[in-house]
């Protein structure tokens, strides 16, 4: 459930599933916290519903492993009332922050350029959230240092854009939308195009200490290595990382380069991460290779999962960028160099015309023609007709200006604004450079990059856990809540997703009651909840009113690819779930979690050949599994994720060839012409392409 528009690996450890539950204690003592500077490692707490910490943890798996084992209308019900337990949970309070429940304000490390007032004095807004604390797949807390040169850095005050070249409030498409029906068994029919997002020159003036004009230069003419060497050069070690096609921000300690405007950090729990760093689970590490030496992916399968404990988290935050804006500050001046932050809002009843199984255009958030105002400071500052996404520094995409948008205060999300402490003491250089990146790719030159008293609010997450064996898979983003189930039935599942109304935390979809969102609420606030929906996938055949998943809500005709396996054997469906902030990016919106996940090790090349990419290479729609839906079990038993990853000598090849083609990059191994397994995910998604870094010493 990873995605970036730079690069991106798709896949799930398919290997877990249906694999043996040995979960020996690690042989190793790897580094162990903090892993951050934001303080010592601080767990869910009791209340969120994590089994591992419940008051009855067998009780709390049982329920949750029914669900999945004995299906039934209310699963879908039962499992998501978990979800949105530890969806709220994610947003405790860091221990010891100064946060006031009160005020909503925290004052971990100081407050100097923030404005939020309370009885004891100026605060800042939000919360540092308990998951600050974990560790996380960017580059080791313990090794890098927070520190900064003392050179003067060289920025330039000057826009690039015009006030004309902002209007732009309907975009169109970006890509050609495939044959509504085409037939993937036959040919390639998932296309994603992607916007482009340049490095901008300004980033990299602030946080490598060079002009401008120099770093333009060198951006323009592609010497990505000789820019990371004047990086270096001015005394700015691991900002900028370079080879000879790209360049682009390093990884920090808090935030990892997703290549969008989208800031992430990908953290673990702490028994996850020491499960990888006990096993060798990091980038660079050949442990993966060594267990298929055999060709024994039986013997693979069961070590890896062997390795892999109940108490595994994994999670994805996706922060949006907000300028802030002082009420002791001029509009427009530093303080307050953007009016209004802008966020554009998913709502459903605007892609009716698309049919999610099948329509394979690209739908990222730079293509939903609008977007809402986040105000950060309210009546004290004058309002603005208008909010702007600008995208600048972006090819295949334009800015998006709303005329009279829909303002929500920073209230409404989940939100932390920075202050001058934090922004020069908690972060890396390298964290500081991925805030400034996105947002100038965000509201454009001229607001000079990330600056103390601006804000990040939360726009998505993924919530990933191994309390059951099939693993929960838990997704949320923040919605506008104006969409209605009348514009947007619930049984209308073939075009229309992420309704509002059902799918937030007040619904009967929603398996809480008032006491359980009483309970929340008493803990963290409201802000979890008021603008946020949940998506579940536990690998449960129901929609979330209880129907049936059937290729028939997808489908106006079902052909036989996506109602059969390509051996001839007929498949269930499992519903859509998946985060429309995150997926649409890289694949089509009529995808399933779980279903995704499980896809490891699937080739995307076909006897005939008309895939343009070698065996081995994971996809959501492929030869070999062409169903988004479908669903094809357990990797362990389904002879159409099992075979092609050693031999392709299914009933669809008749060569038996999988014309394997060996990269590094995606983690692809070959065997002759015969691919490994993938191992390779997005639940885990560091395992195997060097997203989880090795610990320092």
């Amino acid at each position: 459930m990873s995605c970036s528009k730079i690069t991106f690996v798709f896949g799930f450890i398919a290997l877990l599933f249906g694999c043996s539950q040995n979960n020996s204690s690690p042989s190793q003592t790897p580094f162990v916290g903090p892993y951050s500077i934001f303080g010592s490692y601080q767990e869910l707490p009791q209340w969120s519903g994590w089994c591992v910490v419940a008051n009855d943890p067998a009780a709390c798996k049982e329920n949750l492993q029914s669900a999945v084992n004995n299906q039934r209308e209310n699963s879908r019900v039962t499992v998501r009332g978990h979800g949105w337990g530890l969806w709220a949970a994610i947003a405790t309070p860091i221990e010891n922050s100064g946060y006031d429940p009160q005020t909503n304000s925290s004052t971990l490390f100081g407050t100097t350029d923030c404005w939020l007032t309370r009885e004891s004095g100026t605060a800042c807004s939000g919360v540092f959230p308990l998951w600050l604390t974990w560790p996380n797949t960017g580059s080791p807390y313990s090794a890098i240092s927070v520190a900064k040169p003392n050179e003067n850095k060289f920025t330039d005050t000057h826009s690039a854009f015009s006030e004309d070249s902002e209007l732009n409030a309907t975009l169109a498409p970006i890509a050609e939308t495939s044959d509504v029906y085409a037939n993937p068994t036959e040919k390639s029919t998932v296309f994603t195009a992607t916007p482009t997002y340049n490095l901008p020159a300004l980033a990299v003036s602030k946080n490598c200490g060079i002009p401008i004009d120099q770093a333009q230069d060198l951006i323009d003419a592609t010497r990505w290595q000789a820019l990371q060497a004047a990086c270096e050069d001015a005394g700015y070690v691991g900002v900028i990382c370079a080879d000879d096609t790209s360049a682009s921000f390093c990884d920090g300690s808090a935030f990892v380069n997703q290549g969008d405007v989208m800031i992430a950090t990908e953290s673990v729990s702490e028994e996850a991460w020491q499960t990888l760093q006990n096993n060798s689970l990091y980038g660079g590490s050949d442990t993966l290779l060594n267990l298929y030496k055999d060709n024994d992916g039986d013997k693979a399968s069961n070590q890896v999962a062997s390795w892999l404990p109940p108490e595994f988290i994994s999670t994805k935050h996706m922060f949006w960028p907000v300028k802030g804006c002082n009420p002791n500050a001029k509009v427009g001046e530093e303080g307050c160099r953007v009016r209004y932050g802008a966020l554009p809002p998913w709502v459903p009843a605007r892609f009716k015309e698309r049919n999610y199984a099948t329509d394979t255009t690209y739908i990222g958030y730079e293509t939903w023609g609008e977007v809402v105002a986040i105000d950060t400071c309210g009546d004290a500052c004058p309002s603005s007709n208008s909010a702007t996404l600008k995208l600048a520094h972006v090819d295949n995409a334009n800015a998006i200006t709303t005329k009279n948008p829909k303002v929500f205060p920073a209230s409404a999300f989940v939100h932390l604004q920075i202050s001058a402490e934090t922004l020069e003491n908690a972060f890396t250089a390298a964290d500081r450079a991925l805030l400034d990146q996105a947002t100038i790719w965000a509201y454009g030159d001229e607001s000079q990059g990330f600056e103390a008293g601006d804000f990040l609010v939360v726009a998505a997450m993924h919530i990933i856990t191994k309390e059951i064996d099939t693993w929960a898979f838990n997704s949320i983003w923040w919605s506008p809540m104006d969409d209605t189930l009348e514009d947007c039935e619930l049984g209308n599942v073939k075009n229309c997703y992420g309704q509002s109304q059902a799918y937030g935390a007040v619904s009967e979809y929603s398996g809480l009651n008032s006491t359980d969102i009483g309970k929340f609420d008493q803990q963290v606030g409201t802000q979890w909840r008021d603008y946020y929906v949940l998506t579940d996938s536990y690998g449960i055949r129901y929609e979330l009113d209880g129907t049936p998943a059937s290729a028939l809500s997808y489908f106006d005709n079902p052909p036989d690819w996506a109602t059969h396996r390509p051996d001839g054997e007929s498949v269930e469906q499992l519903p859509v779930s998946m985060n429309v902030y995150i997926e649409p990016v890289s694949h089509p919106m009529g995808t399933n979690c779980q279903n995704c996940h499980r896809r490891a090790g699937v080739v995307s090349g076909s006897a005939n050949r008309e895939y343009a990419v070698g065996a081995g290479m994971t996809s959501y729609q492929t030869a070999q599994c062409p169903s988004l839906l479908a669903d094809y079990g357990s990797p362990a038993t389904n002879s159409c994720l099992t075979n092609p990853w050693i031999s392709n000598d299914g009933a669809w090849s008749q060569q038996g060839d999988n014309h394997c083609i060996a990269d590094p990059i995606t983690g692809v191994l070959c065997d002759g012409n015969n691919a490994y397994p993938i191992v390779n995910t997005d639940t885990s998604w560091f395992i195997a392409d060097g997203h989880v870094q090795k610990a320092a010493n």
